[in-house]
Formats: structure tokens, C-alpha cells, sequence
């Protein structure tokens, strides 16, 4: 991680790493709607019995 003591410097860091990464963060909210949509989402897998907390 770098190591900022500029405000300006840091918030301007961030902000590009995040332009980086909102194209896949839309994509994965399209194929989430679209699968919302479409009744096809995936049901996460029950835990194990002897990983229950009960």
C-alpha cells in the first residue's frame, strides 16, 4: 500500500484505482439483474452439518 501524506495525492489514488475497477463492478451488477430477472440465481450451499452453530 502506498503511504500518502498529501490529502490531495491520496484521494487522486483512489479515485483512479477505483475508474479501474467500476467496468467489472457494472458487469457484475448486469448479470446479477439479469439473472434476478430470469429467476436463475445460484442458492448458496448449505453449511455442513458439523459447521452448524445451533
Amino acid at each position: 500500500m502506498v503511504d500518502f501524506s498529501n490529502t490531495k495525492a491520496r484521494v487522486t489514488f483512489f479515485i483512479e484505482q477505483m475508474k479501474k475497477a467500476m467496468p467489472e463492478v457494472k458487469h457484475q451488477i448486469e448479470v446479477y439483474e439479469k439473472a434476478l430477472k430470469s429467476n436463475t440465481l445460484v442458492k448458496s450451499p448449505k453449511p455442513a452439518p458439523q459447521f452448524k452453530n445451533d
